[in-house]
Order: structure tokens, then C-alpha cells, then sequence
């Protein structure tokens, strides 16, 4: 109603000008042209805001692209075998055609559903088929995730032996980000010319449409990335639940923790909890993968293209569905993990649950108030955390072997120390924010070590980044000291930014005692707190396990992006898919 509205007033504005008197009867040779280009454009906006879209063939999906095209004033018309699909779709408000005869007439745009090449020649040859007497200006879009290939050489076919104007083909899925959550994306490609004239159909078939300008089977390529991406993250999720399992750390406490952290994908967060209770609504989901990771595979090899990530983990999904059988096929990739890894998952995630943050809230309510602290390594991360200690009124001794660092700190007014032991005399807690192992050992036991200068009852809090090990056995030597000091093992997540802001992530683990007497430093550096049962090393066990996961996305997503680009996507506008798709990771 707008279009006309806009141009109403154009008109209306100028008989006003005139006196009122009826501008059609004026001889005003400027004025006319003018009057008549507003006219074509308002026969050309209205023509653009409608027009007939033809489906042939239906499915879940399709029947939302239909509602969609409705809502926007489009007429919609369909052909489909199945009638439960033809029901849903005369009740949105489409229009049944019995034959594909039927569903050509006066249609500006035409959607086929196509899932396998061997339907192309019954749907398009013949008499009955579509081309018979469909006008060359129709769109044609085709609606179909088979191989690149299948979608080119139909494009080929149709453009050059059939003489159609415009083929593009379309893949269109549900966002699940926050944001766009349920949403219709719809993922497009083909010649310029062709994505131009389509794009105001497709546009109003969803929430959001990403058009690829070139050759046509931008859609089945994106999917196949995301598809890659599910897949390698699936099999990295349940290597990590199987390695908490061998920890001792219960599966469910990991998820809690890596879902809201650096390791979590869409897959974690959304399929681990079903295959740990076997839930049956993914009771397809390894013969799924399998099936689309085979493709993905192909693809890479007539390519020559390795992908090293997508084939280990299509290894693992193959030996869980051979080992399916006539079991529960949500146990079978779970089972295998036990008979590699002699570790039973299942029985770890039956075991009793707890809370990891009641517990870091029981915590805070009975923990002492540290008054000095200690703090040695000063880099991107220990800068901010001692200097949000100093914003917390605690008072915060400083060693960094780094100078300007060091300088840095006492501008903030920390008090800064020459070495590890001079910060460590007369400290209530000492945190060790380190690069590794080895800096952990040296400033502990080196010739200026801090143990030797720590009061009796001290605690240690080490946020380094280390092995569960390494955890384990500096407990035991600082046992041996003889002077009660107590070590709690709390590796941190979260970035620079959240150190200096006090919101990390900690995942804290060792004695009642240690926890207590270290629970206010641990609740002033952090945002969420995690207590984790099982001793110290406990928490750096949960720490690997997401370091693990991270990695591993990293790595897919490198993996990922190189493909696309041998694939000729554009890997900026297929980012910003993937972040809408079941692929996305932290």
C-alpha cells in the first residue's frame, strides 16, 4: 500500500500547486514525463512486491518458505504426492495443483525440491514434465542438497539446452544462534543476473538470505562445511565426556562447565546430554553423519583436497554404527569410546550428580578473608587479575622477571617485589600465574623460590595452565615441607579482558581447608566458580578437557575455511553462516 501512497501524494502535491484545477487536463509538457515515470514506478514496485511462486514438491521446510511467501502477499501455488504435506500447505493458504501441468501456470518463480539427482529427468523431461511450455522468463530455483556437481550440470542443462533465463539453486535451514534462533536462513547462488531477479522471492522466504554471485551450489557447499564441522565436533565432545570419565570428574560437571566456556560448541551443548541419557530423539544420528561425511569426503577427493580432522572423526562414526547392530544406536560411539579407552562413560554419568557452583556459593559463605597477597607473573592475564585484586582493596605483592611489567603494577599501586620469595614473606595466599610447569617449579623451588619465604599455613592458588599430574605431585612436596601449606589448583578462562574485570571462569579443586582459605581471592577474580570434587587436579583436569575442545575447534575451523575456499565460497559470508548453524563453536 505504501508504493501507491508514495506516489498518490506526488500526484496530489501538484494538483494542489495548480490551483486545484485536475492536472491530467494541464499542458504542461514538464510536468508529464514526470507524471508518467511515477506511474511506471508504481506499476513496477507493486509487480516486484507479489507475484506467483509455484513448489513442486513439499517438505517440512518448504511449507515454511510457503508461509513465509504468503505473509509477504505472494501468491503460492504447490504440487506435491503426499497428502498430509498438501493438507498443511492448503491450510497456510496455498493453492493445490493436481499435476505438474497445473503448477506452471502463471507463475513468476518456480521452487523444485530435488533430493536426489535421479529425480531430474522425471521432473523436467518429457511431456509432463516441468520445461513442457514453462515460459523461458519463469525463475527457476532449485531447492536441493545434492552434490555441487548434480546442481551444475542441472543448471548446464537448463540455461543452454532448454534456454532457460534464470536458474539459481537455494539451501535454507533454522538458525539456532541466540539471536536468530528458529529463524528461516536461506543460502543462494548463481549468475548475477539470475540472483537479481530472484532475490525478492527468496528474500521473503525467510528471516535472512545470503546470496553467492557465480556458480551455482553455494548451498550444498555450505552445508557440506557445516555438516564437516558437526561432524568433527561430535566426536571431539565425546572424547572429551570419555576423558573426564577417566579422570574421575563426573560428565555431567564437565558439560556444565565446558558449555559455558571456551570448549563448547552447538553440538556439545545440544547432543552430549541426550547420547549420556539415551535419549531416543537422536536415535539417527550416526548413520546421519556417516551418510553426510561420506559426501563431504568424496567431495575432498575429487578434489585432492586432504582433510586430516573430517577423516579421523568419520572413522570414529563409522565404528560406532558398526558396532550398532540391533542396540541402542545412542550407546554404540559411547561404547566404543569404553573399549578404547577401558573406561565405562555410561556408568560415570549414572554416578550422583552435584553442583559445582552451590558448591563454590557454600564456599564464599565460610571463606577467610585473605588481607596480603602474593602474586607472581604479571603477563596479559596476571596483570589484570593482581590489579583487579589492588581494585578489590586487597593489598598485592608483584614478581614478573619482566621489568616494565613489574613498573606497570607499582603505577597501579601494587608493591612490587625483586623476586619470588621477597613477594611470598608475611602473604596469607600466593597465586602462581605462570607460563608452565617449568616457571611453576622455579619460582617454587628455585634458588629464590617462594616456599622456603612462606609463613606456615599459607595457601597456594596455581591458575597456570598444567597437567592434573604435575597438580598431584606438587600437593605431595609441599606436604613434605612441613609447614601446613595448602594448595588449591584453579586454572582460569576467559581472555584478558575478563582478568582485568574481575569475570573469569575458575575451576577450583583441592582440600576443604585450601578452598576456604583461598575462597575470597578465588570470588574477587571471577564470574563463575566452579568447585570440582576429586582433589587437586580436579580442576585442571576440567581446564585440559576444554583446552582440548578449543583446540580441536580451532583446528576444524582452519580445516573448514581452507575447504571453502578450494570450494570457491566466500568464507566471509560463510562465517557469518556458520555462526547461525549447528557448526558454530565459542
Amino acid at each position: 500500500m505504501h508504493y501507491f501512497e508514495k506516489h498518490f501524494n506526488f500526484i496530489r502535491l501538484h494538483s494542489c500547486k495548480n490551483g486545484g484545477r485536475s492536472i491530467f487536463n494541464q499542458g504542461d509538457s514538464d510536468f508529464v514525463p514526470q507524471l508518467r515515470r511515477s506511474a511506471s514506478i508504481v506499476c513496477l514496485e507493486m509487480a516486484e512486491a507479489g507475484g506467483v511462486v509455484g513448489f513442486v514438491g513439499l517438505d517440512d521446510i518448504s511449507l515454511e518458505l510457503a508461509a513465509s511467501l504468503l505473509r509477504s502477499g505472494y501468491s503460492v501455488q504447490a504440487f506435491e504426492k503426499s497428502g498430509q504435506l498438501m493438507d498443511d500447505f492448503s491450510n497456510l493458504g496455498g493453492k493445490r495443483c493436481g499435476n505438474l501441468t497445473e503448477i506452471k501456470q502463471g507463475v513468476n518463480a518456480l521452487v523444485t525440491l530435488i533430493s536426489h539427482f535421479d529425480q531430474i529427468d522425471d521432473l523436467f523431461q518429457g511431456d509432463e514434465g516441468i520445461l513442457k511450455g514453462l515460459p523461458k522468463d519463469v525463475i527457476i530455483i532449485i531447492h536441493s542438497t545434492m552434490l555441487p556437481v548434480h546442481i551444475e550440470k542441472l543448471e548446464k542443462s537448463l540455461t543452454e539446452d532448454h534456454h532457460v533465463a534464470n536458474v539459481v539453486d537455494m539451501y535454507a535451514f533454522k538458525a539456532v544462534s541466540e539471536v536468530s534462533h528458529g529463524k528461516v536462513m536461506i543460502i543462494s547462488s548463481g549468475l548475477s543476473k539470475s540472483t537479481s531477479r530472484a532475490k525478492p522471492f527468496l528474500s521473503a522466504m525467510g528471516k535472512k538470505l545470503f546470496s553467492f554471485e557465480g556458480d551455482v551450489g553455494a548451498g550444498s557447499k555450505s552445508k557440506m562445511i557445516i555438516e564437516l564441522l558437526e561432524g568433527i565436533h561430535l566426536v571431539a565432545s565425546l572424547e572429551a565426556i570419555s576423558l573426564s570419565a577417566q579422570a574421575g570428574i563426573h560428565p555431567l560437571t564437565v558439560y556444565d562447565i565446558v558449555s559455558n566456556a571456551a570448549g563448547n560448541s552447538w553440538i556439545f551443548k545440544n547432543y552430549i546430554p541426550n547420547l549420556l541419557q539415551s535419549n531416543p530423539s537422536t536415535s539417527h544420528l550416526f548413520s546421519t553423519f556417516n551418510k553426510s561425511m561420506e559426501k563431504i569426503l568424496e567431495m575432498a577427493r575429487s578434489l585432492i583436497f586432504p582433510l586430516p580432522l573430517t577423516s579421523v572423526a568419520h572413522q570414529q562414526i563409522l565404528a560406532g554404527c558398526s558396532h550398532g547392530g540391533k542396540e541402542d544406536e545412542n550407546a554404540t560411539l559411547l561404547k566404543v569410546w569404553e573399549e578404547l579407552s577401558g573406561v565405562n562413560i555410561i556408568s560415570a554419568a549414572n554416578a550422583k550428580p552435584y553442583n559445582p557452583e552451590e558448591l563454590a556459593k557454600q564456599l564464599s559463605a565460610k571463606s577467610k578473608t585473605a588481607k596480603r597477597i602474593g602474586f607472581i607473573g604479571l603477563g596479559a592475564m596476571g596483570f589484570g587479575m593482581a590489579t583487579h585484586l589492588l581494585k578489590s582493596n586487597f593489598i598485592v605483592l608483584g614478581y614478573d622477571v619482566y621489568r616494565p611489567s613489574l613498573s606497570r603494577f607499582e603505577n597501579e599501586g601494587g608493591i612490587g617485589g625483586s623476586n619470588p620469595a621477597e613477594v611470598s614473606k608475611d602473604v596469607d595466599v600466593l597465586v602462581l600465574m605462570v607460563t608452565n610447569e617449568y616457571q611453576a617449579e622455579s619460582v617454587l623451588f628455585g634458588k629464590t623460590g617462594a616456599v622456603a619465604a612462606l609463613p606456615s599455613g599459607a595457601t597456594i592458588i596455581l591458575s597456570s595452565t598444567v597437567s592434573p599430574a604435575f597438580v598431584s605431585k606438587l600437593e605431595g612436596r609441599l606436604l613434605d615441607e612441613q609447614k601446613n601449606l595448602k594448595l588449591v589448583d584453579a586454572p582460569v578462562s576467559g581472555g584478558v579482558k575478563r582478568a582485568a574485570d574481575g569475570t573469569l571462569t575458575i575451576m577450583a579443586s583441592g582440600t576443604e581447608e585450601a578452598l576456604v582459605s583461598a575462597g575470597s581471592v578465588l570470588s574477587a577474580l571471577s564470574e563463575k566458580l566452579y568447585i570440582i570434587n576429586g582433589g587437586c587436579g580436579a580442576g585442571s583436569g576440567v581446564k585440559m578437557i576444554n583446552q582440548l575442545l578449543a583446540g580441536v575447534h580451532i583446528a576444524s575451523a582452519a580445516e573448514a575455511i581452507a575447504f571453502a575456499a578450494r570450494l570457491g565460497l566466500n568464507t566471509s559470508q560463510l562465517f557469518d553462516i556458520i555462526t547461525m548453524s549447528a557448526g558454530t563453536s565459542w
